[in-house]
Order: structure tokens, then sequence, then C-alpha cells
């Protein structure tokens, strides 16, 4: 149109032009003439301009009602997009929204509510002033949210006090989408391993008869469980399965504890011994394989952790279920004497040896070092055994030392052992499995070869790519496992009294003088141990309390406080030996009748809160100190809290105690 307007005004100029110059020749030859063309030019020139007036006038009123037409459209199709709009100050008020929001949302909205009550999670000074996106969950409808930043200042000519930013908030409904997507995740394949923990001992003994009898039993509890949820499974060895279900078959397992558990431990066996079982299951791995792989991980660290419960990888996280029973003692020594000659030949391959415990070494950790450094000795290898510390237990020892060779350097701290690392090192690992509670984490990182003996039930975060694993979670001690591979080293090795007494120190320390977690193979490494020159004044002597800290212990129980059948006290700050003075005072505790459980919280030299839990058995500790990060056995376990003060972890302990106590009970029940 604006191209038609410049053509006729230039078609215009020029007709006005040719006249001029025409009536010019005429009024040379007749000025009356060109008079009268003069007011006949006039004349028609206004005829025709009021034309185009009249022209454009009514064209302009045309593009008026387009132009009202296209308005009345833009509103009406911004009001009623598929999109929910609204937009909000930076107080979260709502000021303004469309006709889709009003209608999506449960209640209409009106300008001064805040948008926090149709999201409570929104925390809008997190994306205030920036753009993107998140999803969100309203009711039972599902939204991909996107938000954008509406910065006032890019107004210009607005005076600075009327200047003010807003944002954006986009709803687009995927509730469809959302709601296939969680179809197909819960149908999504889950791979699983099962196998029958104890069928040896279960099996000892039986006819022919009883023994197919009970293997059906238990194998047609399994193939039920599983069929059940429409899975798939198979018996690929004796004992072994395994097993394909859905995920939201899993996530029913799981809500329920794993039923399977129980029903396999409540069939009846004439030897009125259990049958256990321990299950790997994986999901929401990238690949088949990396599943598979993650699944047979998951059985070993059920077994590992003493079998009768089922170990789950979801993603990346790994939890625990069942482990209500203690592990049963296994009465064969076979494995021990394959153990020590494997040692043998790995010593044979090393040039040194280095031993290290736990952090804040017990008698148990001290002595099962000593032993596999006997053993050491023993092979013709220099050894050392790596200390956290001077705790009281190392000072006792250390001072009954012999002067002979070899035993006056014995003992060396963290940073001497990284030193004393080399690629040929053999670094034995003892009374502990995880990798940032060893007496010395740096020269464990160092080394490449390690072996891990260790009778606490297996935790997830294990020591990496260890040549040799020797863990038994029925066993009594580190001390009793180390006492048997002493008996089974290929070299007849001879204990000085020391040593004996250290590792029957040991052994007393975690049975609380033989009562608890203790069974024949106890003392069959005990009887050994006083063979071999074990001192009962020397163990007595390294049990042996001072008045001050009798007193305290008293004073700790007697601050002691009830609740739901546990109990719990804390140890000042700044006492020596806090940990030793804790544990005893742990095991006093669960003596008291009405006691099930007892905890004992005290200060860490790095400032932060240890945790010493004892239990009689019938709930298991172990469950509540792995919650806080700790491990240990059913009856014997701790932890090690940080960045909360000492009433905030008690607090903290009683909380996940009080969730064990129920999850517990809720069993019970359903069982």
């Amino acid at each position: 149109m604006n191209g038609n307007e410049g053509f006729f005004g230039a078609f215009e100029k020029t007709a006005f032009v040719v006249i001029i110059v025409l009536l010019l020749v005429i009024a040379w030859l007749n000025w009356q003439m060109a008079l009268f063309g003069l007011l006949f030019v006039v004349v028609a020139y206004l005829y025709s301009s009021r034309a185009v007036c009249k022209q454009r006038q009514q064209r302009y009123e045309q593009f008026n009602t387009i132009a009202k037409g296209i308005t009345q459209a833009s509103n009406f199709a911004l009001q009623n997009l598929p999109t929910a709009i609204v937009i909000i100050d930076s107080k979260a008020r709502v000021c303004w929204y469309n006709s889709v929001f009003r209608d999506w949302m449960p209640q209409d909205p009106d300008k001064t509510q805040r948008l926090n009550g149709f999201i409570p999670s929104l925390r809008l000074d997190k994306i205030w002033g920036k753009s993107g996106y998140f999803n969100e969950k309203i009711e039972n409808k599902y939204y991909r949210v996107i938000y954008k930043f509406i910065d006032g200042t890019d107004y210009k000519g607005a005076p600075d006090s009327e200047v003010e930013s807003y944002m954006a908030f986009y709803f687009d409904d995927v509730t469809e989408s959302e709601q296939l997507r969680h179809e197909a995740e819960a149908m999504a394949p889950v791979f699983g391993f099962l196998m029958m923990d104890n069928i040896e001992d279960v099996t000892k003994g039986l006819s022919d008869v009883e023994y197919t009898n009970l293997w059906a039993e238990i194998n047609n509890a399994i193939v039920e469980e599983i069929d059940r949820y429409d899975g798939f499974v198979r018996n690929y060895a004796d004992d072994s399965y395994i097993f394909c279900i859905s995920k939201k078959a899993l996530m029913n397992m799981i809500e329920q504890n794993f039923p399977l558990l129980a029903k396999v431990h409540n069939i009846p066996t004439s030897r009125r011994i259990p049958a256990t079982i321990s299950i790997g299951i994986a999901a929401g791995a990238a690949t088949i394989k990396e599943q598979s792989e993650r699944a047979r991980s998951g059985l070993e660290l059920a077994l590992g952790r003493g079998g009768d419960q089922a170990s789950v990888y979801i993603g990346e996280e790994l939890k625990f279920y069942g482990g209500k029973t203690q592990g049963a003692e296994k009465n064969t020594r076979v494995r021990a004497r394959v153990v020590a000659q494997a040692i043998k030949e790995l010593m044979d391959d090393a040039d040194n040896v280095i031993v290290m415990g736990h952090e804040r070494e017990d008698y148990d950790s001290i002595g099962g070092a000593i032993g596999v450094a006997a053993m050491a000795r023993a092979a013709g290898k220099s050894v050392h055994v790596a200390v956290s510390d001077q705790t009281v237990a190392i000072k006792k020892l250390s001072d009954l030392f012999p002067t002979e060779p070899g035993f006056e350097s014995l003992l060396i701290t963290p940073q001497a052992a990284e030193d004393f690392v080399t690629d040929t090192t053999l670094v034995f690992v003892v009374d502990v499995h995880r990798p940032d509670m060893v007496a010395a984490p740096k020269a464990l990182q160092k080394s490449k070869r390690r072996v891990v003996i260790d009778h606490h039930r297996r935790a997830s975060d294990f020591i990496e790519k260890p040549l040799l694993t020797y863990l038994e979670p029925a066993s009594s001690s580190t001390s009793e496992l180390v006492t048997e591979l002493i008996q089974y080293f290929v070299d007849p090795i001879s204990l000085n009294v020391v040593e004996a007494s250290a590792l029957y120190a040991g052994i007393v320390v975690d049975t609380k003088n033989f009562v608890v977690q203790t069974g024949s193979r106890t003392f069959d490494a005990a009887s050994f141990l006083r063979r071999s020159g074990a001192d009962l004044s020397i163990v007595r002597h390294l049990f042996m309390e001072s008045f001050d800290s009798i007193q305290l212990r008293a004073k700790m129980l007697a601050d002691a406080e009830r609740f739901d059948g546990m109990a719990i006290t804390t140890c000042p700050a700044g006492i020596q030996n806090a940990s030793i003075l804790s544990a005893q005072t742990a095991d006093k505790l669960i003596t008291i009748e009405g006691i099930e459980a007892s905890y004992v919280l005290y200060t860490l030299s790095d400032g932060g809160i240890g945790v010493s839990a004892r239990s009689q058995g019938a709930m298991n500790i172990q469950l509540v100190m792995e919650a806080l990060g700790g491990g240990g056995h059913r009856t014997v376990a701790g932890a090690q809290l940080y960045d909360m003060t000492m009433e905030e972890a008690v607090e903290a302990v009683k909380s996940v105690a009080k969730g064990q106590l129920a999850s517990m009970k809720k069993e019970e029940k359903a069982e």
C-alpha cells in the first residue's frame, strides 16, 4: 500500500507540472482561456481530493477494524493457550494469570495470593533473576514449569520509582507422559541372585527322604515368591538361583521387607537350625551387564554381612534388608587352612609386611595385628605394625614386649608406615574393612597388595581390590580368626607369652569374657593360646582399671536415661581413654534387667562424637549404627558422628534407635 501511495504522489506532481506549463502557454496566447482553464483545474482537483480523502478514510477504518480483531484474537489466544501462565512479583504475589492457570488450579487465586500456595517447594530466592525450568507434582498432576525473568530496567523511559521486575511461569501439563514413564520404569527388568547360606549345616545328618523334602520346601518357597510377581527364576547350582522381576515387584518386596527371608527362615527343620538365604538385587544400572554385576556384588555383600538378608542396589544407592539372625558358626576349618596357605604364598612374594588395624585400637585390633606379625616373622619377612596413636591397649602391650630383635621397632607411626610401603609390600588390614577407618589410611592407599582379615559384617565401602579377603561375621573376634590361621600356617609358629596373651585378650574383649558371640571354635582358639603360653595374669593386668575410672563409670551409669527398653548416657569431655570407658559402660548397661540395648557417647580427639552400642541380641544395633554411618555386629557396634553437638548426637541416636525398634516390631507383627 505504501508503494501505491508513492506512485500516485509522483504522478500527481508530474501532472501538476504539465498543467502549469500548458496554462502558461495558453496564457501567452489567450489569457482569458488560461484563466478559465485554471478554474477548471482547481475545481477538478478539489473534487478528486475529496474522493481520495474519502477513500483513504475508508481504508483507515478498515485497517483499524482488522487491527482490533487481531488484538482481540491475540488476547484470546494468550488467555486460552494450552499452557498455563502466571506472572508474579518479587514477593511471589500473583500479578496476572491466564484462564488456563485458573482452570488448572484447585482454587481461583486473587491478585494478592502468593504462588507459594500452589507450589510449596518454590524457593523464589534461588531462581529470581534467572531463567530455566523444573518439574513439579501438584496434587495428582505433573507439570514442567518453565520460568523466565522479566527485568523492569529493560523498559526505557519509565521513572525509576516505577521500575519493577517480574517472573513469568509457564506450566506445561506432562501428566500423561509422566504416567507413561512411571509405568515403563515400573516394568523395567530387575536382576537378582539368591543363595542358601547354610544348606550344609541344615541338611547335615538328614536321610535322603528328609533332605529331599526340606529341599523341596525351600525351593517351592523361592519359586512361589518370584512367581507371585510374574517373575522368572532358575536354579543354576545346588544352592543358587538367578531371577528377574519388575522394578514394581522389587518396590513391593522392599515395602514388605522381603517376606521371602522370613518364609525360608520359618521352614521347620529336624535339626532346629533355621534355613537362611541371601539375596543380591540391582536396578537402574546403565546396562544389563552392569546390572548383573551389581546384583552379584550385592549377593557377596549380603553373604559377607552374615547372610539372611537382601542387598539392593537402586542406581548408585545401596540398602540392606533383613539380617535379623546371627551368622551361624562354621564348624569346619577347611577355609582357615586354605586361607593360611594362601597367606604364606603371598608373604613369600613380598619384600616386607605392614599390618594395621582400625584407628583407636582396642585389644582385638592390636592383638590380631600382633598375631599376623608373628606369622610374617615366621615366614622370614620384615614386619611392622602401624598404630594410630598410643591408646591404653597399645601402651600396656608395648611395655610387655620382649627385648629380643624384631620387637623394639615393631610398632610404628602411620607416617613411618607410608614410608615403608613399596610396590612389593604386603599390607594386612585386621579387624576393619572400611578404608576410612584404618590406622594408616595413606599407607593403605599407597599399597598395591592388600589382605583383609575381619569378623565384622561387610559394609558397602569395602577396601578396594584386596588380593585376599577373610571375612567371617560368625566369628567372635579377629583374634580368633588369626589364631586359627596361625595353627594352619605352613611353618610351625612358636608364639611368645606376650603374643599369645595379646591374642587371648582380643578374644576376651570382644566376647565380653566368653559370653557374647562365642562358639566352640572360640574355646578351641583360647585353648590353643593357653597351651602357647598365654598368661592370665598378664590378661588381667591389661584389663585392670584405675579407681578414678571406676568412679567415672559409676557416674555415667547413674546419669543414664532409659527409653523404650534401651539406655543411653554420655562420657564427660576431656576424659583420657574415653572410648574404652564408654565401651565398658555400654557393656555394663545391658546387664541391667529390662535394658535390651545401650548407647554411650563420648568426645573424639578430632572433635567428633563416638558411639559405643551394645545389645542383648534381640535388637540388631548394627542396623542402628549403620544408619548413623557406622557398623559392627548385631550385638556390638559403633559409629562416629560429626558436625553436631553432644545433645544433638544423643537425640540422633535415640531417633534412629526408636525407628529401628518400631521397624522390628512391625516385622514381628507381620510374621
